[in-house]
């Protein structure tokens, strides 16, 4: 099983010309999609995962790592709580991962911008100049590998997760490994629609990983504003205990963690949903 997927952050200033209360992963598929027109053929298609994550915005940690979240949000809760715009003006980083060529090519592209490049979303002029490019593939491969007996999986952008037992068009928030990874497991496997014999044969794998007790305390519904809508999705964390000892097995788990920080977690990954880090 060949790994054939590439992670980059892209370090890059923002500049909008006033607040902004829609969810960020749209303006970074904008700037994306605007330097690679061919990209609109991937306009998403129902159940079929597309080969790229785009993530939204963050603000910069330790010279390219995603910090805190750049996007307006709220905890959901009993009490309605009205989303307040963010204003954003300075230095951020976005994640962009998939498909090895696909990727590859994006970023090539992006590289070779050679100034700000000034786009209008809405009513708002968004000015985007890139800083640096940054090739993690390696240090998520490492640091996957360095998993042996637990992992904890950070949601930093809301996840639209599958229910993979009972569909439905409500939010279905679970800590279950079966269902929250169940679409870097599906990548791995070059599988990019959810069939039920990918279910099936994702047990062996993604049903090594048993999620602590207190990991549904630790995953919260979040509320954006997506396509002008507030939309309810997924987000925190879960921390898993890896209950596998057969060296072979335990290397497809860790491919799979790999997959869900370079790839990407859940459906609409390209609109900057599932954006994950494992620690």
């Amino acid at each position: 099983m060949i790994l054939r997927v590439k992670g980059f952050r892209i370090v890059l200033e923002v500049e909008a010309s006033q607040p902004v209360i829609e969810f960020t992963g749209r303006l970074t598929k904008a700037f994306v999609f605007a330097l690679n027109p061919e990209l609109q053929l991937f306009k998403g298609i129902e159940g079929v995962l597309t080969p790229i994550h785009i993530s939204p915005l963050f603000r910069v940690s330790h010279d390219h790592e995603l910090g805190e979240p750049a996007y307006s949000y709220v905890m959901k809760s009993k009490k309605e709580v009205e989303i307040n715009p963010i204003s954003l003006n300075g230095e951020y980083v976005f994640h962009i991962g998939g498909e090895e060529n696909l990727v590859g090519n994006l970023v090539c592209r992006i590289t070779r911008v050679p100034g700000p490049v000034f786009l209008r979303i809405h009513n708002t002029i968004v000015r985007y100049r890139i800083e640096k490019v940054v090739d993690v593939t390696e240090e998520v491969l490492e640091k996957a590998a360095s998993v042996t007996s637990r992992v904890k999986v950070i949601l930093k952008s809301p996840a639209q997760i599958f229910n993979v037992f009972t569909p439905t068009k409500l939010p279905k928030f679970t800590p279950s490994a079966i269902e929250l990874l169940l679409v870097p497991y599906a990548i791995l496997n070059n599988s990019y629609t959810i069939t039920e014999n990918l279910v099936t044969s994702s047990f062996n794998t993604l049903g090594k990983l048993v999620e602590t007790w207190y990991s549904i305390r630790t995953l919260k519904p979040v509320e954006i504003v997506f396509k002008e809508k507030k939309q309810i999705n997924l987000a925190g964390s879960v921390t898993y205990i890896i209950q596998e000892e057969n060296k072979e097995k335990l290397e497809i788990i860790q491919r799979t963690l790999a997959m869900s920080e370079l790839a990407g977690i859940g459906r609409s990954r390209q609109n900057g949903f599932g954006t994950s880090i494992i620690k």
